[in-house]
């Protein structure tokens, strides 16, 4: 397509990698300001987000450009529209990492021990966006399948977490206010593993073609 759109793609590419980079970092952050009581950590977290909405932004309107003035197809044209839903799903990562930190800071204010133990979820919501990014950056749709299979199982974490908090609050009344802090954690862990999952089903889409569900089975 000339070098007008060599070089915007090889640009678009760069400002996702660059998008994937600091969404991963604030990711890994988020789970060790959780895992260790870090405020300082949480509010730099906190802080970065406006890099990543500024991100977004640039990648968009770069799809965008792409996509009006070259009219790619087949290929290209799949990357460019999955570019454009894998940013999207990044920046939404990275509010729920936000949304991660801002509990940390709650539950800072609000001692009381561990109630609910998060790290087999973090392992495994971890797992799921260095997955779905490997997948994305190397077009692998065998991973991309692993990432949305492991899904189900993050779910699964996440009810039982709730009713485990439920229970708590219940015997413990007066750690109402915690146990409403680490709900929204579970429940931002969870929404960022439906995020991977989103873009594990973008890459399938990307490179074969085909719609998958949540499940990992075509849509018709």
């Amino acid at each position: 397509m000339g070098r007008y759109y060599d070089e915007n793609y090889d640009q678009l590419k760069q400002k996702l990698r660059h998008m994937v980079s600091a969404v991963q970092q604030m990711i890994g952050d988020t789970i060790r300001a959780l895992t260790d009581d870090n405020v300082a950590l949480a509010k730099e977290i906190i802080q970065k987000d406006e890099e990543i909405d500024h991100l977004e932004v640039e990648i968009d309107e770069l799809v965008i450009k792409l996509l009006a003035l070259q009219q790619p197809m087949a290929v290209d044209l799949r990357f460019l529209v999955t570019a454009l839903k894998v940013n999207g799903d990044l920046e939404r990562m990275g509010d729920q990492a936000v949304n991660i930190a801002q509990a940390v800071l709650m539950l800072h204010d609000k001692p009381g021990g561990q109630i609910v133990d998060f790290s087999l979820m973090e392992d495994v919501v971890q797992f799921m966006v260095e997955g779905c990014i490997n997948a994305f950056d190397s077009a692998d749709t065998a991973l991309a399948q692993v990432i949305c299979d492991r899904d189900d199982e993050v779910d699964e974490m996440n009810r039982s977490i709730i009713h485990q908090l439920a229970v708590y609050a219940r015997e413990h009344p007066d750690h109402a206010d915690r146990c409403i802090s680490l709900l929204l954690v579970s429940r931002n862990l969870e929404r960022i593993a439906d995020l991977s999952t989103n873009i594990a089903e973008d890459v399938v889409y990307y490179i074969q073609g085909r719609f998958i569900k949540h499940s990992g089975k075509e849509q018709h």
